[in-house]
């Protein structure tokens, strides 16, 4: 894989959160997977390039009498501002991830809650096979499969 090739896949990533538009349980989720995604690539790549600038710059061999000692302290100074980068990169991957799981825990599981009580009021359902109905405990539409069919 080649520079250009992450460059391309990261720029990929970001076209696609830009057009994610918010209308459905769906589109947060799939805003949340791609932040994941952008906030993986970015942290492991910024974290690569801490490591590499360090090398570079601890190889500088700077005032004859310091052997070179200096250097590396100072290279490593300098990695770690990168580190920084990468860690604020994994932040933002999981920011998106906790965004996901608390919009579940407080619009959906709230809903599923309330349409259990409601059942129960009126007797449970007969088991059996069913089309169109929401899975249960997923966070899904109910509508993917075309709709309920009679």
């Amino acid at each position: 894989m080649s520079d250009s090739d992450v460059g391309t896949n990261l720029s990929q990533l970001v076209t696609k959160l830009e057009k994610v538009e918010f209308r459905t349980d769906r589109d947060l989720y799939n805003y949340a997977r791609i932040l994941r995604a952008i906030g993986l690539e970015l942290s492991m790549r910024v974290a690569m390039d801490a490591d590499v600038v360090a090398a570079i710059l601890s190889q500088y061999k700077g005032k004859w009498y310091t052997f070179g000692l200096q250097s590396k302290v100072r290279g490593k100074l300098v990695g770690a501002h990168l580190r920084a980068g990468a860690s604020a990169a994994k932040a933002l991957g999981l920011s998106g991830v906790k965004m996901y799981a608390s919009f579940v825990r407080h619009f959906i599981q709230p809903e599923i809650e309330a349409e259990k009580k409601a059942r129960e009021g009126k007797g449970a359902k007969k088991p059996g096979f069913s089309i169109g109905d929401k899975p249960r405990g997923a966070a899904g539409r109910g509508d993917e499969a075309g709709g309920k069919v009679a």
